[in-house]
């Protein structure tokens, strides 16, 4: 092997080695600079998400407030204790029930859709003046229902009228249910006001259907407690604000997860709704159900490993886990898209290596090559050697 061959082949290699620890560098730095990108935005996704659940809480809450102050529906709500008052409460809530649900010309699941019994009742005339107006605020707030609650417990009113309709939440056989709960609460805490708020449960008398309930106490101006006010959230906003994959790749989630470990929302990767099936116990909601929040690598409920945002939203007295997610798999397919571009810039670097070194050897042969020329003693055109 000739010193010229020697001396390209040691340059080529060892350019290429300094290359190769430089690609090395450079994918690493990239991978972490793209990971700790998706782990910002994780994190962001987690908390618009958690932002706008607590927004819909709060506009209810508004709501609720409003409905318990408003001075027509207290007149309502101290007429109908008047009404339950008047007689046997068996008895009111007998014959109600009869003009109705028994009675009501629609059929199971449109009894809303009577507006008056007709029956010549003062509950029934009371009914047909306030349940137009309570029906169009369900329906274009979407809320699934409303109920006035007396101050022993008696639901007097409801917009669905189902099977809860005229029982009574201490006694009866929902007692242990969540707007029972939530009943409990307002009535225990009315002289401040408070807002309850339930967890997700199913609710029986709904057909099981998940729900959520809000409840707060009603007053007159002398401050008297009149009953409770209570809305039955559907889940299907929070499934929509949660469910909203837009943006987030093909396996990029947010979800939400209870204290029982159940989740509150459905899961984008089963075709069965989730919510209040499907248990997460890993080691991020774990943190955010002990008010932490953060990002961090971890095997999620499909024992896939993923980039987990998780943080803590209080929802009446429970807590929730907020969490936002993304296969660790599909960062480094992101990640690796990037790779042909930096390959090219690689590459040309290499070359420019290559030719810069090649360019200035050339040239110090070349000035060597001048001195020696210059130092050869040539002899004279007429001397010795030239022409006869």
């Amino acid at each position: 092997m000739t010193s010229s061959v020697k001396f390209w082949f040691a340059w080529g290699v060892g350019l290429a080695l300094i290359m190769v620890l430089v690609v090395w560098g450079l994918l690493q730095w990239n991978l972490s600079n793209y990971t700790r990108m998706v782990s910002d935005r994780l994190l962001l996704l987690g908390e618009l998400r958690r932002g706008a659940v607590q927004q819909y809480f709060s506009t209810a809450e508004a709501e609720l407030r409003f409905w318990s102050t408003n001075p027509q529906m207290l007149g309502v709500q101290k007429s109908l204790n008047g009404i339950w008052d008047g007689a046997s409460a068996s008895v009111v809530a007998e014959q109600v029930l009869d003009s109705y649900v028994q009675s009501n010309p629609n059929p199971v699941g449109f009894f809303l859709n009577l507006d008056d019994a007709m029956d010549g009742t003062a509950y029934s005339e009371l009914h047909g003046v306030m349940h137009p107006r309570a029906k169009l605020f369900v329906t274009q707030r979407g809320y699934y229902d409303f109920f006035l609650i007396g101050p022993a417990g008696d639901i007097l009113y409801t917009v669905e009228k189902e099977a809860d309709f005229t029982t009574n939440l201490e006694t009866g056989q929902w007692r242990n249910s969540g707007l029972a709960e939530v009943y409990q609460r307002a009535k225990k805490e009315r002289r401040e006001g408070t807002i309850a708020i339930s967890d997700i449960q199913a609710y029986a008398p709904s057909e099981g259907a998940p729900a959520i309930f809000m409840a707060t106490a009603m007053h007159d101006t002398g401050g008297e407690f009149l009953g409770v006010i209570a809305f039955q959230l559907p889940t299907d906003r929070i499934l929509g604000i949660m469910n909203y994959t837009s943006g987030m790749g093909e396996t990029g989630e947010t979800y939400l997860v209870g204290q029982d470990l159940l989740m509150r929302s459905d899961s984008r990767f089963s075709d069965a709704s989730t919510l209040l099936s499907q248990e997460v116990d890993t080691s991020t909601v774990a943190l955010a159900l002990e008010g932490a929040e953060g990002v961090q690598l971890t095997l999620d409920y499909r024992a896939v490993e993923v980039m987990s945002a998780y943080l803590p939203m209080q929802v009446g007295d429970a807590r929730w886990a907020v969490m936002a997610e993304i296969d660790k798999a599909e960062i480094a397919q992101g990640a690796a898209r990037e790779r042909p571009a930096m390959a090219g810039i690689l590459s040309f670097v290499y070359a420019l290596s290559l030719w810069s070194l090649w360019y200035w050897r050339g040239r110090e042969q070349f000035a060597g090559g001048d001195l020696q020329l210059a130092d050869l003693d040539f002899p004279d055109a007429d001397g010795p050697g030239f022409g006869a």
